[in-house]
């Protein structure tokens, strides 16, 4: 008997259970892992020729502190400059710093986004975690993490997001104001990173109707009121700095008609679910493009589809009540970036505008996945399987995507290739990057193919101007230069260039008046002082020469053109 006892005492100890994998406490952050490695290959990317230079460098929020006092690019967006102005100060131009902020910025998002799901769920880990996952590698937000003027998407998500997770804890713990006002306080600052933060309401809406227990309706509209004045606020400056940005006119695109523009307001959602469900031929824009003036039977098909769509949603909604709440994320957060009308020389149609929208998007396809899983279980091994290898294909075109963007030639010829010539300025902003690498063959094809498409498109003629003055080809230049002029006649610079060319033409006398046109139309033009002053030498004028190289030394001190 006591020998037995020993023996007993003897036996080791049973090991303790292990976890689930999905109950790993290191599981939750693979999604954050994999958003930051894989911009780390984009760290390299130049910056574009495509908005990135005049969101940075060229702004003056960002080179002068002027960030409250300014518009730029049509948009009020001071903590967005600030972020470019602390990358900045950091490292200039040079654009890994730029970059740096973005990734960062993804990948908070990334973990806000599981920890968001992880609540609404229940706590349900593997379902949170594939929705982060696909937020995270999804190529449709390569647009917004590798372009640097993109910055402003993650960064307004990030504060989008903080706002969700407070107005949360406020739902959770009636009368609990002071996550109240971090909600409100966080909407503020998701506003001043970017307008279309003024969703956010609606979203808060889709949360009450996610979670099911939130207060009566009379209730809610008190508390979403606040919400709603701020966004109402932001919404009309962003009228009017695009009115000040002048981007409602010119409109260089072909007119649409009421009758279009409900098709290309239906086609649009239906062309975004499509490029989330199979994301190959991505581009940095796409155009709205008729075939003999009529828009492709795909357009005119739109309405119904996406009627009959929404209508099965809503009639399912207790049955599969996972696509009603995803299709209300998915419009709540990207409402306002339909096309609902022409902003200056382009279609509103792009994938940062899906930033946030794919949460919604991502949420069906994975609870989708799972029904399929309940509905049909003999086909596990089959649905696991397909899976896998949609989400690692998510990852290999991220990869590819991120590199389509490290340069301005490669990014807009990737879209030229595939199609989309945007009225011509695509074919302009390449034109401009070949000519800034030199390549003047490539520039002058570029040139001639957009004036081509597009007669109206006269900055050809300003910028192949100047470009042909660089080769010397200086009756050329004039030519485009005067061309350009007649069009634009109160724009100092091309007075100014236009100069310049004269000068080496030898024609001083029509060069000094060009430049008093340019300083008429714009005193603080400093460059044109210098070469006024030099022109008025030539002419025998030493000392209103003199004057004007005094004048340009004096500048130059503090600022410069």
């Amino acid at each position: 008997m006591a020998k037995r006892q020993i023996q007993a005492q003897r036996k080791p100890a049973a090991k303790p259970a292990q976890k689930p994998w999905q109950e790993q406490p290191w599981i939750v952050w693979v999604p954050v892992i994999v958003a930051a490695v894989l911009y780390l290959t984009g760290l390299k990317n130049e910056m574009l020729g495509v908005d990135d230079h005049t969101a940075t460098v060229d702004n003056p929020a960002v080179r002068d502190g002027k960030l409250f006092t300014h518009f730029n690019l049509g948009m009020y967006a001071p903590l967005t400059w600030m972020g470019y102005a602390l990358a900045h100060a950091l490292g200039g131009n040079n654009p890994l710093w730029y970059h740096l902020l973005s990734l960062l910025a993804h990948a908070a998002n990334t973990w806000l986004v599981y920890q968001l799901l992880s609540r609404l769920t229940g706590g349900r880990v593997p379902a949170a975690l594939a929705v982060a996952f696909i937020f995270a590698a999804h190529p449709i937000q390569v647009e917004s993490v590798a372009w640097i003027a993109g910055f402003s998407t993650p960064l307004y998500a990030l504060f989008y997001l903080l706002a969700c997770h407070r107005f949360l804890d406020f739902r959770e713990r009636p009368g609990e104001w002071k996550a109240y006002g971090l909600a409100l306080l966080f909407f503020v600052l998701a506003c001043l990173a970017k307008s279309a933060a003024v969703t956010l309401p609606l979203s808060l809406a889709v949360l009450d109707v996610w979670r099911g227990n939130a207060p009566a309706w009379r209730r809610r509209l008190l508390e979403y009121a606040p919400f709603g004045v701020v966004a109402l606020g932001f919404g009309l400056l962003t009228l009017y700095s695009r009115e000040q940005a002048m981007l409602q006119t010119p409109v260089l695109t072909e007119p649409i008609s009421s009758w279009e523009r409900l098709l290309v307001l239906c086609y649009t959602p239906l062309f975004y679910t499509w490029k989330m469900l199979l994301p190959v031929g991505l581009n940095i824009y796409y155009s709205f493009d008729k075939v003999n003036g009529q828009f492709p039977w795909t357009y005119y098909a739109a309405p119904l589809v996406l009627a009959a769509l929404l209508f099965a949603v809503w009639r399912y909604r207790r049955q599969a009540p996972w696509a009603w709440q995803g299709v209300l994320w998915y419009f709540a957060a990207i409402v306002v970036m339909l096309p609902w009308k022409s902003l200056g020389s382009f279609e509103m149609r792009a994938d940062h505008y899906n930033y946030l929208s794919l949460i919604g998007f991502a949420w069906i396809l994975v609870e989708g996945w799972g029904a399929l899983q309940q509905r049909f279980p003999a086909m596990s091994s089959i649905r696991f399987g397909l899976g896998g290898v949609w989400m690692f294909g998510l990852v290999v075109l991220s990869l590819v995507q991120i590199r389509t963007w490290k340069d301005t030639i490669t990014v807009i010829t990737h879209a030229i290739d595939n199609g989309y010539h945007q009225n011509g300025l695509l074919y302009l902003g390449r034109a401009k990057a070949w000519g800034s690498r030199g390549n003047l063959q490539a520039a002058l094809a570029d040139f001639d193919k957009a004036i081509e498409i597009n007669p109206q498109l006269t900055e050809v003629y300003k910028y192949r101007g100047a470009l042909l003055g660089l080769a010397q080809r200086f009756e050329e230049s004039l030519r485009n230069l005067d061309a350009y002029i007649e069009k634009h006649p109160e724009e100092a610079e091309a007075w100014y260039n236009r100069a310049l060319t004269l000068v080496n033409l030898n024609r001083f006398e029509e060069a000094l008046r060009d430049l008093n046109r340019t300083l008429e139309l714009d005193p603080e033009f400093t460059r044109a002082y210098r070469a006024r002053g030099n022109v008025r030498q030539r002419l025998g004028d030493e000392a209103g020469g003199a004057a004007d190289l005094a004048e340009y030394d004096r500048r130059m001190g503090f600022s410069g053109k």
